[in-house]
């Protein structure tokens, strides 16, 4: 395990939380971030231990008070909140990023883009989940998916060019 690769994914999934910008769409309460595009490149780049590592203690470092939560938020109350779903979710979609990429290689696009769409359902089945039980369905999808989809397409494919520059230019 790659403490250093771990540390370097957690700081650059933290750092994303506050790049966030509100449209005002909705009253979900749930702002836009970048942290699902930071999650499946940092997911890409890491075996399925340290994605669990990563993804946990990201949790973990918010649960207990640390401001790592999208606008500089912390705490359980988070975590219970509309987005909470959304939060866990990065585990299980970093998770299953990881174990999918380990069969593909070299990496294409197209491999990658399919990956991230899949893990972007995986995130919206936990996010739209926890919404739809906290609420009901229909608030869940006019609050959690409606206004979210279109730009969770585009971080996932923006992800995928990100992730085969830096896997081939940087990591090499």
């Amino acid at each position: 395990m790659n403490w250093l690769k771990i540390a370097v994914g957690l700081i650059c999934i933290i750092i994303s939380a506050y790049v966030s910008f509100s449209i005002p769409v909705t009253e979900s309460g749930i702002p836009f971030t970048a942290q699902s595009l930071v999650v499946f490149v940092v997911a890409a780049m890491m075996n399925t231990h340290e994605v669990k590592v990563c993804m946990l203690s990201y949790l973990f470092l918010g649960i207990v008070g640390l401001p790592v939560f999208a606008e500089g938020t912390a705490g359980m109350d988070k975590i219970m909140g509309p987005s909470g779903g959304f939060l866990y979710g990065f585990v299980f979609a970093g998770w299953f990023i990881s174990e999918m990429i380990a069969d593909f290689k070299p990496m294409k696009v197209y491999h990658l883009l399919i990956i991230f769409l899949a893990a972007t359902f995986v995130l919206f089945f936990f996010g739209l989940g926890h919404l739809a039980l906290k609420f009901d369905l229909e608030s869940a999808l006019k609050f959690g998916l409606y206004p979210f989809w279109k730009m969770a397409l585009f971080k996932a494919l923006l992800a995928a060019l990100v992730t085969v520059v830096i896997r081939r230019d940087i990591i090499g």
